[in-house]
């Protein structure tokens, strides 16, 4: 999977603002579409951090909630497994193993540094 940093500014606007996601054409799985609701100027090395962190200190029946600010998107982490909703989605759109979503944290994270954020 890829990642995007895509600028959401007025063309005219001499200090662009960038969100920071999924790059969606590199997704393979339908259902992962969801991830779009990543997206967000305000993504930082240091906040996934802090996600991978929080999550790594859980155990066994503890669970970690993490909602993308500006977005309906949730993602509710177990040490058994991740489940993440989009807008309006009754059940999970996207269920990852544990070690799958942390994978995929220090990927973006990576990412994320790459672009100084």
């Amino acid at each position: 999977m890829k990642f995007k940093k895509k600028n959401i500014s007025a063309d005219y606007d001499p200090n662009p603002i960038y969100d920071y996601g999924v790059d969606l054409d590199s997704i393979k799985n339908e259902n992962e579409f969801a991830l779009q609701g990543l997206d967000w100027d305000g993504w930082t090395s240091k906040e996934i951090e802090k996600i991978i962190n929080n999550s790594n200190k859980l155990i066994i029946n503890e669970e970690y909630n993490y909602e993308v600010e500006g977005s309906d998107f949730l993602i509710i982490i177990k040490k058994e497994k991740v489940n993440m909703w989009a807008r309006g989605s009754k059940t999970p759109d996207i269920t990852w193993t544990f070690e799958r979503f942390i994978s995929f944290m220090e990927d973006f994270k990576s990412f994320l540094k790459q672009n100084k954020k």
